[in-house]
Protein backbone atom coordinates (compact mmCIF):
# COMPACT_ATOMS: atom_id res chain seq x y z
CA UNK A 1 0.00 0.00 0.00
CA UNK A 2 1.17 3.19 -0.90
CA UNK A 3 2.09 4.97 2.12
CA UNK A 4 0.68 8.48 1.21
CA UNK A 5 -2.99 7.17 0.71
CA UNK A 6 -5.63 7.92 3.03
CA UNK A 7 -7.99 4.79 1.21
CA UNK A 8 -8.79 3.40 -2.25
CA UNK A 9 -10.40 7.22 -3.31
CA UNK A 10 -7.87 9.48 -1.01
CA UNK A 11 -3.80 10.01 -0.56
CA UNK A 12 -3.09 13.29 1.11
CA UNK A 13 -1.50 15.45 -1.68
CA UNK A 14 -5.11 15.72 -2.44
CA UNK A 15 -6.02 17.63 0.37
CA UNK A 16 -6.16 21.39 0.45
CA UNK A 17 -3.37 21.87 3.12
CA UNK A 18 -3.65 26.16 2.50
CA UNK A 19 -7.17 26.00 4.91
CA UNK A 20 -6.62 28.51 8.12
CA UNK A 21 -9.54 27.57 9.99
CA UNK A 22 -9.27 24.19 9.37
CA UNK A 23 -7.76 20.79 8.87
CA UNK A 24 -8.96 17.71 6.36
CA UNK A 25 -9.58 15.84 9.92
CA UNK A 26 -12.06 18.67 10.82
CA UNK A 27 -13.46 18.90 7.51
CA UNK A 28 -13.56 15.08 7.97
CA UNK A 29 -15.37 15.54 11.27
CA UNK A 30 -18.00 17.80 10.06
CA UNK A 31 -19.53 15.19 7.63
CA UNK A 32 -22.42 13.01 7.77
CA UNK A 33 -20.84 10.11 5.89
CA UNK A 34 -17.86 8.93 8.64
CA UNK A 35 -16.11 6.84 6.27
CA UNK A 36 -13.81 10.18 5.33
CA UNK A 37 -12.80 10.57 9.02
CA UNK A 38 -12.61 6.66 9.67
CA UNK A 39 -10.21 6.58 6.74
CA UNK A 40 -8.22 9.13 7.70
CA UNK A 41 -7.68 7.95 12.00
CA UNK A 42 -6.91 4.76 10.71
CA UNK A 43 -4.33 6.73 8.29
CA UNK A 44 -3.09 8.47 11.28
CA UNK A 45 -3.08 5.42 13.89
CA UNK A 46 -0.35 3.81 11.19
CA UNK A 47 1.85 6.85 10.22
CA UNK A 48 0.95 9.48 12.88
CA UNK A 49 4.38 8.29 14.69
CA UNK A 50 6.43 7.32 11.19
CA UNK A 51 9.62 9.42 11.90
CA UNK A 52 10.59 7.93 8.47
CA UNK A 53 8.78 9.77 6.68
CA UNK A 54 9.70 13.01 4.70
CA UNK A 55 9.02 16.43 7.04
CA UNK A 56 6.50 17.16 4.20
CA UNK A 57 4.65 14.87 4.74
CA UNK A 58 5.43 14.35 8.24
CA UNK A 59 4.16 17.32 8.87
CA UNK A 60 0.93 17.17 6.70
CA UNK A 61 0.46 13.98 9.09
CA UNK A 62 0.83 15.63 11.82
CA UNK A 63 -1.95 17.64 10.94
CA UNK A 64 -4.44 14.54 10.52
CA UNK A 65 -4.14 13.98 14.44
CA UNK A 66 -7.68 13.66 16.51
CA UNK A 67 -6.25 16.22 18.77
CA UNK A 68 -4.58 18.56 16.35
CA UNK A 69 -6.31 22.04 17.29
CA UNK A 70 -6.37 25.39 15.17
CA UNK A 71 -5.29 27.70 17.98
CA UNK A 72 -7.37 31.09 17.87
CA UNK A 73 -3.92 32.88 18.39
CA UNK A 74 -2.86 32.40 14.66
CA UNK A 75 -6.50 31.66 12.78
CA UNK A 76 -8.87 33.75 14.81
CA UNK A 77 -10.95 30.19 16.31
CA UNK A 78 -10.45 27.51 18.57
CA UNK A 79 -10.84 24.27 16.81
CA UNK A 80 -10.33 20.78 16.78
CA UNK A 81 -12.07 17.43 15.37
CA UNK A 82 -13.84 16.76 18.55
CA UNK A 83 -15.40 20.24 18.69
CA UNK A 84 -16.36 20.38 14.61
CA UNK A 85 -18.18 17.29 15.23
CA UNK A 86 -20.25 18.37 18.51
CA UNK A 87 -21.03 21.51 16.74
CA UNK A 88 -22.45 19.38 13.43
CA UNK A 89 -24.30 16.97 16.09
CA UNK A 90 -22.82 13.78 14.72
CA UNK A 91 -22.29 11.59 17.97
CA UNK A 92 -21.20 8.71 15.48
CA UNK A 93 -18.08 10.81 14.94
CA UNK A 94 -17.76 12.24 18.10
CA UNK A 95 -17.62 8.05 19.53
CA UNK A 96 -14.69 8.23 16.18
CA UNK A 97 -12.44 10.38 17.66
CA UNK A 98 -12.91 9.49 21.17
CA UNK A 99 -11.75 6.01 20.33
CA UNK A 100 -8.48 7.13 18.29
CA UNK A 101 -7.49 8.67 21.36
CA UNK A 102 -9.22 12.60 20.98
CA UNK A 103 -9.09 14.59 24.21
CA UNK A 104 -12.54 14.38 25.63
CA UNK A 105 -12.52 18.15 26.18
CA UNK A 106 -11.96 19.33 22.69
CA UNK A 107 -9.71 22.15 23.76
CA UNK A 108 -5.77 21.82 24.85
CA UNK A 109 -5.34 23.36 28.21
CA UNK A 110 -2.41 25.65 27.35
CA UNK A 111 -5.23 27.05 24.82
CA UNK A 112 -7.62 27.83 26.81
CA UNK A 113 -4.92 28.96 29.58
CA UNK A 114 -4.43 31.63 26.56
CA UNK A 115 -7.77 32.46 25.86
CA UNK A 116 -8.24 32.74 29.67
CA UNK A 117 -5.39 35.47 29.93
CA UNK A 118 -7.50 38.19 28.17
CA UNK A 119 -9.95 38.43 30.72
CA UNK A 120 -7.72 38.55 33.46
CA UNK A 121 -8.36 41.86 36.17
CA UNK A 122 -5.38 44.03 35.65
CA UNK A 123 -4.45 42.87 32.42
CA UNK A 124 -2.13 44.93 30.24
CA UNK A 125 -4.62 46.88 28.00
CA UNK A 126 -2.27 45.06 24.70
CA UNK A 127 -4.28 41.83 25.83
CA UNK A 128 -7.73 43.08 24.83
CA UNK A 129 -6.43 43.53 21.15
CA UNK A 130 -4.49 40.26 21.20
CA UNK A 131 -5.81 38.43 18.68
CA UNK A 132 -3.04 36.86 16.83
CA UNK A 133 -0.52 36.21 19.26
CA UNK A 134 -0.22 34.39 22.43
CA UNK A 135 0.17 36.26 25.61
CA UNK A 136 2.04 36.11 28.23
CA UNK A 137 1.35 33.20 30.71
CA UNK A 138 -1.05 33.29 33.49
CA UNK A 139 1.28 33.28 36.43
CA UNK A 140 2.53 36.44 34.76
CA UNK A 141 -0.43 38.42 33.88
CA UNK A 142 -1.00 37.76 37.48
CA UNK A 143 1.87 39.37 38.80
CA UNK A 144 1.20 42.58 36.91
CA UNK A 145 -1.90 42.77 37.70
CA UNK A 146 -0.46 43.16 41.89
CA UNK A 147 1.83 45.29 40.83
CA UNK A 148 -1.61 47.57 39.77
CA UNK A 149 -2.56 46.79 43.27
CA UNK A 150 -5.04 43.93 42.61
CA UNK A 151 -3.86 41.93 45.36
CA UNK A 152 -6.32 38.94 44.43
CA UNK A 153 -8.59 38.77 41.26
CA UNK A 154 -11.81 39.66 43.61
CA UNK A 155 -10.45 42.35 45.96
CA UNK A 156 -12.03 45.62 46.17
CA UNK A 157 -12.04 48.04 43.56
CA UNK A 158 -8.76 50.22 43.57
CA UNK A 159 -8.37 53.67 43.59
CA UNK A 160 -6.30 53.24 40.24
CA UNK A 161 -9.57 51.43 39.25
CA UNK A 162 -12.20 53.97 40.19
CA UNK A 163 -9.53 56.70 38.68
CA UNK A 164 -9.44 55.04 35.40
CA UNK A 165 -13.30 55.19 35.26
CA UNK A 166 -13.80 58.40 35.60
CA UNK A 167 -11.83 58.94 32.66
CA UNK A 168 -14.14 56.87 30.67
CA UNK A 169 -18.10 55.74 30.20
CA UNK A 170 -18.02 52.41 31.86
CA UNK A 171 -20.79 50.06 32.38
CA UNK A 172 -22.22 50.38 35.80
CA UNK A 173 -21.87 46.13 35.88
CA UNK A 174 -18.07 45.58 34.66
CA UNK A 175 -14.71 47.03 33.98
CA UNK A 176 -14.19 49.93 31.27
CA UNK A 177 -12.40 47.27 29.16
CA UNK A 178 -15.14 44.62 28.49
CA UNK A 179 -13.22 41.22 28.30
CA UNK A 180 -13.45 39.95 24.94
CA UNK A 181 -14.64 42.59 23.34
CA UNK A 182 -12.20 43.68 21.10
CA UNK A 183 -10.77 39.94 20.23
CA UNK A 184 -10.99 39.39 16.69
CA UNK A 185 -11.32 35.11 17.41
CA UNK A 186 -14.19 32.82 18.47
CA UNK A 187 -15.06 32.10 22.02
CA UNK A 188 -12.99 29.30 23.32
CA UNK A 189 -15.18 26.82 24.61
CA UNK A 190 -14.69 23.13 25.45
CA UNK A 191 -16.70 19.97 24.12
CA UNK A 192 -19.30 19.71 26.79
CA UNK A 193 -19.76 23.65 26.38
CA UNK A 194 -20.58 23.46 23.21
CA UNK A 195 -22.62 20.20 23.24
CA UNK A 196 -24.44 21.99 25.70
CA UNK A 197 -25.24 24.82 23.63
CA UNK A 198 -26.11 22.72 20.36
CA UNK A 199 -28.29 20.82 23.22
CA UNK A 200 -27.39 17.57 22.36
CA UNK A 201 -27.90 15.24 25.58
CA UNK A 202 -26.31 12.40 23.76
CA UNK A 203 -23.18 13.89 23.06
CA UNK A 204 -22.73 15.50 25.64
CA UNK A 205 -23.15 12.06 28.20
CA UNK A 206 -20.75 10.72 25.97
CA UNK A 207 -17.95 13.33 26.85
CA UNK A 208 -18.69 12.80 29.99
CA UNK A 209 -18.05 8.95 30.33
CA UNK A 210 -15.35 9.61 28.53
CA UNK A 211 -13.75 11.69 31.19
CA UNK A 212 -14.28 15.33 30.00
CA UNK A 213 -13.08 18.00 32.80
CA UNK A 214 -16.01 19.25 34.53
CA UNK A 215 -14.50 19.70 38.24
CA UNK A 216 -15.38 22.97 38.56
CA UNK A 217 -19.27 22.91 37.46
CA UNK A 218 -20.07 20.08 39.77
CA UNK A 219 -18.53 21.43 42.90
CA UNK A 220 -20.82 22.62 45.68
CA UNK A 221 -21.42 26.51 45.52
CA UNK A 222 -18.99 28.58 46.55
CA UNK A 223 -19.05 32.20 47.81
CA UNK A 224 -17.80 34.82 46.01
CA UNK A 225 -14.92 35.93 47.61
CA UNK A 226 -13.69 31.55 47.72
CA UNK A 227 -14.51 31.92 43.24
CA UNK A 228 -10.86 32.44 42.56
CA UNK A 229 -8.74 30.57 40.21
CA UNK A 230 -6.19 28.98 42.19
CA UNK A 231 -2.71 28.27 40.33
CA UNK A 232 -2.68 24.54 42.31
CA UNK A 233 -6.16 23.98 40.72
CA UNK A 234 -5.82 24.85 36.92
CA UNK A 235 -8.41 22.92 35.02
CA UNK A 236 -9.81 23.29 31.60
CA UNK A 237 -13.13 23.69 33.31
CA UNK A 238 -11.61 26.15 35.65
CA UNK A 239 -10.30 28.41 32.88
CA UNK A 240 -13.02 28.32 30.84
CA UNK A 241 -14.83 31.80 30.91
CA UNK A 242 -18.22 30.27 30.22
CA UNK A 243 -19.75 26.96 31.59
CA UNK A 244 -22.36 24.18 29.87
CA UNK A 245 -25.26 25.62 32.14
CA UNK A 246 -24.55 29.34 30.78
CA UNK A 247 -24.39 27.88 27.07
CA UNK A 248 -27.69 25.92 27.26
CA UNK A 249 -29.18 28.96 28.63
CA UNK A 250 -28.41 31.15 25.93
CA UNK A 251 -29.14 28.59 23.55
CA UNK A 252 -32.46 28.27 25.07
CA UNK A 253 -32.12 24.36 25.19
CA UNK A 254 -34.26 23.71 28.64
CA UNK A 255 -33.86 19.43 28.05
CA UNK A 256 -30.27 20.54 27.95
CA UNK A 257 -30.39 23.00 30.81
CA UNK A 258 -32.42 20.49 33.14
CA UNK A 259 -30.09 17.63 32.70
CA UNK A 260 -27.20 19.60 33.88
CA UNK A 261 -28.94 20.31 36.80
CA UNK A 262 -30.93 17.27 37.62
CA UNK A 263 -28.93 14.41 36.42
CA UNK A 264 -25.36 16.09 36.30
CA UNK A 265 -25.48 17.58 39.89
CA UNK A 266 -24.31 21.09 37.83
CA UNK A 267 -24.98 24.10 40.19
CA UNK A 268 -27.43 26.59 39.45
CA UNK A 269 -25.18 29.35 41.18
CA UNK A 270 -21.94 28.84 39.36
CA UNK A 271 -19.75 32.12 38.62
CA UNK A 272 -17.21 31.37 35.95
CA UNK A 273 -14.21 31.76 37.80
CA UNK A 274 -11.68 32.83 35.17
CA UNK A 275 -13.50 35.77 33.85
CA UNK A 276 -14.07 37.84 37.18
CA UNK A 277 -15.08 41.06 35.92
CA UNK A 278 -18.24 40.06 33.80
CA UNK A 279 -18.74 36.64 36.06
CA UNK A 280 -22.23 36.31 36.33
CA UNK A 281 -24.34 33.82 38.37
CA UNK A 282 -26.71 31.92 35.83
CA UNK A 283 -29.64 33.85 37.20
CA UNK A 284 -28.26 37.19 36.21
CA UNK A 285 -26.56 35.88 33.04
CA UNK A 286 -30.36 35.08 31.69
CA UNK A 287 -31.34 38.99 32.46
CA UNK A 288 -28.35 40.68 31.34
CA UNK A 289 -27.01 38.66 28.44
CA UNK A 290 -29.83 36.58 26.91
CA UNK A 291 -32.74 37.29 24.58
CA UNK A 292 -35.64 37.56 26.91
CA UNK A 293 -37.97 37.02 24.14
CA UNK A 294 -36.65 33.67 23.45
CA UNK A 295 -39.72 31.33 24.78
CA UNK A 296 -36.51 28.60 25.84
CA UNK A 297 -35.23 31.05 27.49
CA UNK A 298 -37.91 32.18 29.53
CA UNK A 299 -38.70 28.28 30.39
CA UNK A 300 -35.26 28.15 31.30
CA UNK A 301 -35.84 30.89 33.71
CA UNK A 302 -38.79 29.69 35.23
CA UNK A 303 -36.98 26.31 36.23
CA UNK A 304 -34.26 28.23 37.77
CA UNK A 305 -36.26 30.50 40.23
CA UNK A 306 -38.01 27.16 41.89
CA UNK A 307 -34.47 25.13 41.62
CA UNK A 308 -34.20 24.57 45.20
CA UNK A 309 -30.42 25.22 45.47
CA UNK A 310 -30.94 28.92 43.67
CA UNK A 311 -28.94 31.19 45.52
CA UNK A 312 -31.22 34.39 43.91
CA UNK A 313 -29.27 36.58 46.38
CA UNK A 314 -25.97 36.08 44.58
CA UNK A 315 -24.05 39.41 43.39
CA UNK A 316 -21.84 39.62 40.88
CA UNK A 317 -17.94 39.26 42.14
CA UNK A 318 -16.18 42.57 42.53
CA UNK A 319 -18.74 44.91 41.53
CA UNK A 320 -21.82 43.41 43.31
CA UNK A 321 -24.42 43.82 41.06
CA UNK A 322 -27.74 41.81 42.05
CA UNK A 323 -30.37 40.23 39.14
CA UNK A 324 -32.13 43.07 40.35
CA UNK A 325 -30.09 45.54 39.19
CA UNK A 326 -29.53 44.06 35.77
CA UNK A 327 -33.47 43.92 35.65
CA UNK A 328 -33.59 48.31 36.22
CA UNK A 329 -31.70 48.11 33.97
CA UNK A 330 -33.80 46.89 31.17
CA UNK A 331 -36.76 49.67 31.89
CA UNK A 332 -39.32 46.88 31.81
CA UNK A 333 -41.30 47.60 34.80
CA UNK A 334 -43.44 44.15 33.93
CA UNK A 335 -40.20 42.17 33.93
CA UNK A 336 -38.74 44.22 37.43
CA UNK A 337 -42.19 43.41 39.35
CA UNK A 338 -42.46 40.10 38.39
CA UNK A 339 -38.99 39.13 39.61
CA UNK A 340 -38.67 41.24 42.60
CA UNK A 341 -42.37 39.07 43.64
CA UNK A 342 -40.03 35.86 42.43
CA UNK A 343 -37.03 36.68 44.92
CA UNK A 344 -36.81 36.44 48.59
CA UNK A 345 -36.64 40.06 50.03
CA UNK A 346 -38.04 41.47 46.92
CA UNK A 347 -36.72 44.77 45.80
CA UNK A 348 -34.77 45.28 49.08
CA UNK A 349 -32.71 42.68 48.64
CA UNK A 350 -30.83 44.44 45.74
CA UNK A 351 -28.73 46.32 47.86
CA UNK A 352 -25.87 49.10 46.40
CA UNK A 353 -23.52 48.30 44.17
CA UNK A 354 -20.00 48.20 44.87
CA UNK A 355 -20.02 51.46 43.00
CA UNK A 356 -23.02 52.62 44.90
CA UNK A 357 -25.79 52.50 42.60
CA UNK A 358 -29.14 51.66 43.64
CA UNK A 359 -32.33 50.59 41.85
CA UNK A 360 -33.11 54.26 41.27
CA UNK A 361 -29.38 55.05 39.85
CA UNK A 362 -29.47 52.11 37.55
CA UNK A 363 -32.76 53.29 36.34
CA UNK A 364 -32.15 57.33 36.25
CA UNK A 365 -28.44 56.53 34.41
CA UNK A 366 -28.18 57.12 30.38
CA UNK A 367 -28.23 54.32 28.65
CA UNK A 368 -25.17 55.35 26.90
CA UNK A 369 -22.55 58.46 26.94
CA UNK A 370 -24.47 59.65 23.53
CA UNK A 371 -27.58 60.41 26.12
CA UNK A 372 -25.80 62.87 28.32
CA UNK A 373 -25.07 66.73 27.61
CA UNK A 374 -21.45 66.29 27.22
CA UNK A 375 -21.13 69.67 25.95
CA UNK A 376 -21.86 70.76 29.91
CA UNK A 377 -18.53 70.59 31.33
CA UNK A 378 -20.67 69.83 34.34
CA UNK A 379 -22.08 66.82 32.95
CA UNK A 380 -19.02 65.96 31.36
CA UNK A 381 -17.26 65.85 34.63
CA UNK A 382 -19.43 64.32 36.64
CA UNK A 383 -20.86 61.24 34.88
CA UNK A 384 -19.14 58.31 34.17
CA UNK A 385 -22.05 55.07 34.19
CA UNK A 386 -23.96 53.70 31.12
CA UNK A 387 -27.10 51.57 31.84
CA UNK A 388 -26.57 49.15 28.78
CA UNK A 389 -26.23 45.79 28.80
CA UNK A 390 -25.26 45.34 25.55
CA UNK A 391 -21.55 43.77 25.31
CA UNK A 392 -21.05 45.13 21.71
CA UNK A 393 -21.22 49.04 22.81
CA UNK A 394 -17.81 50.62 22.75
CA UNK A 395 -17.67 53.31 25.44
CA UNK A 396 -14.54 55.09 24.01
CA UNK A 397 -12.27 53.33 20.45
CA UNK A 398 -9.07 52.85 22.09
CA UNK A 399 -9.01 50.34 24.93
CA UNK A 400 -8.22 52.32 28.28
CA UNK A 401 -6.06 54.10 28.95
CA UNK A 402 -4.84 54.45 25.51
CA UNK A 403 -8.31 56.87 25.33
CA UNK A 404 -6.73 59.10 28.55
CA UNK A 405 -3.70 59.48 26.24
CA UNK A 406 -4.88 60.10 22.32
CA UNK A 407 -8.26 61.41 22.98
CA UNK A 408 -9.86 63.36 20.11
CA UNK A 409 -9.62 62.92 16.77
CA UNK A 410 -9.25 58.81 17.62
CA UNK A 411 -12.74 59.31 19.74
CA UNK A 412 -14.33 61.10 16.80
CA UNK A 413 -17.43 63.49 18.12
CA UNK A 414 -20.26 61.81 19.58
CA UNK A 415 -23.58 62.50 17.71
CA UNK A 416 -26.30 63.00 20.79
CA UNK A 417 -29.30 60.39 20.81
CA UNK A 418 -32.09 61.69 22.71
CA UNK A 419 -34.74 59.69 23.78
CA UNK A 420 -37.50 58.33 21.98
CA UNK A 421 -41.18 58.80 23.52
CA UNK A 422 -41.11 55.09 24.08
CA UNK A 423 -37.67 55.16 26.18
CA UNK A 424 -38.91 58.24 28.29
CA UNK A 425 -42.36 56.03 29.02
CA UNK A 426 -40.57 53.06 30.17
CA UNK A 427 -38.15 55.07 32.28
CA UNK A 428 -41.18 56.94 33.43
CA UNK A 429 -42.72 53.32 34.68
CA UNK A 430 -39.93 52.21 36.18
CA UNK A 431 -38.94 54.65 38.25
CA UNK A 432 -42.78 54.71 39.52
CA UNK A 433 -42.49 51.32 39.84
CA UNK A 434 -39.55 51.82 42.34
CA UNK A 435 -40.84 54.71 44.44
CA UNK A 436 -44.24 53.05 44.64
CA UNK A 437 -42.27 50.70 46.34
CA UNK A 438 -41.69 52.97 49.05
CA UNK A 439 -37.92 51.76 50.60
CA UNK A 440 -36.02 54.09 47.86
CA UNK A 441 -33.76 56.87 49.50
CA UNK A 442 -33.52 59.15 46.22
CA UNK A 443 -30.41 61.18 48.76
CA UNK A 444 -28.16 57.85 48.50
CA UNK A 445 -25.01 58.64 46.75
CA UNK A 446 -22.55 56.78 44.53
CA UNK A 447 -18.92 56.92 45.00
CA UNK A 448 -19.03 59.60 42.73
CA UNK A 449 -20.97 61.78 44.78
CA UNK A 450 -23.96 61.56 42.19
CA UNK A 451 -27.87 60.60 43.13
CA UNK A 452 -30.70 59.41 40.99
CA UNK A 453 -31.47 63.16 40.33
CA UNK A 454 -27.80 63.75 38.99
CA UNK A 455 -28.08 61.26 36.23
CA UNK A 456 -31.55 62.97 35.11
CA UNK A 457 -30.70 65.80 35.46
CA UNK A 458 -27.61 65.06 32.61
CA UNK A 459 -29.15 63.27 30.30
CA UNK A 460 -30.57 65.36 27.57
CA UNK A 461 -34.24 65.63 26.75
CA UNK A 462 -35.47 63.23 30.00
CA UNK A 463 -38.99 63.17 30.51
CA UNK A 464 -39.87 66.71 33.12
CA UNK A 465 -42.15 64.35 34.63
CA UNK A 466 -39.51 61.73 35.59
CA UNK A 467 -37.54 64.53 37.38
CA UNK A 468 -40.15 66.54 39.33
CA UNK A 469 -41.79 62.55 40.29
CA UNK A 470 -38.05 62.06 42.08
CA UNK A 471 -38.40 65.67 43.33
CA UNK A 472 -41.65 64.61 44.80
CA UNK A 473 -40.41 61.76 46.92
CA UNK A 474 -39.22 61.97 50.14
CA UNK A 475 -35.52 64.40 50.59
CA UNK A 476 -36.26 64.59 46.95
CA UNK A 477 -36.32 68.94 47.00
CA UNK A 478 -33.57 68.91 49.11
CA UNK A 479 -31.49 66.87 47.43
CA UNK A 480 -32.15 68.69 44.01
CA UNK A 481 -31.11 72.05 45.34
CA UNK A 482 -28.42 70.95 47.75
CA UNK A 483 -26.76 67.65 46.97
CA UNK A 484 -23.50 67.98 45.92
CA UNK A 485 -21.47 65.42 44.22
CA UNK A 486 -17.16 65.33 44.04
CA UNK A 487 -17.34 68.15 41.88
CA UNK A 488 -19.47 70.41 43.98
CA UNK A 489 -22.18 70.53 41.47
CA UNK A 490 -25.77 69.66 42.53
CA UNK A 491 -28.70 68.37 40.33
CA UNK A 492 -30.15 72.24 39.67
CA UNK A 493 -26.90 73.16 39.06
CA UNK A 494 -26.31 70.53 35.95
CA UNK A 495 -29.78 70.72 34.82
CA UNK A 496 -29.86 74.77 34.34
CA UNK A 497 -26.30 74.83 32.37
CA UNK A 498 -28.00 72.78 29.79
CA UNK A 499 -31.51 73.37 29.57
CA UNK A 500 -31.18 76.98 29.05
Amino acid sequence: MDQFKINNRFSIDQFDWDKQDETPTIRAAEKSDPALLEAILAYYATYGNDESLPDLKRRQTEKLSPNYTMSGTIDGLWESPLTAAIRANLPHNVRLLLAAGADPNGIQLRDMEDYSVRFIRGRHFKDDVSSFRMCARRALVLEQAQIKGISQQLCPLTQTELDERRHGFPRFWTEPNLPGQRLRMHRALTGLEVAAKIGSLEIFDILRAAGADESAWVEPTLDNEEVQVQEASYSVSTLSTSSPVHEAIEAGNQSMFRHLLSSCGYSPNYLPRAAPTISLPPLSYIIARCDLSNSGVQRCLVDLLSHPQLKPNLGTPIFNVHVLHFATAHHDPDLLSWLAASIPGGFGSAGTTALGHTLLHIASLPFTSNQTALYNPDVADSMHCARTLDSRWFPHILPSPLHIQFPKPQEGSRKPQPLTDSQQQAQNATIRLLLEWGRIDVRAEDIDGNTALHYLAGTINVSEDIVEMVRRADGGEETWENATNCHGITPRQMWCKWCK
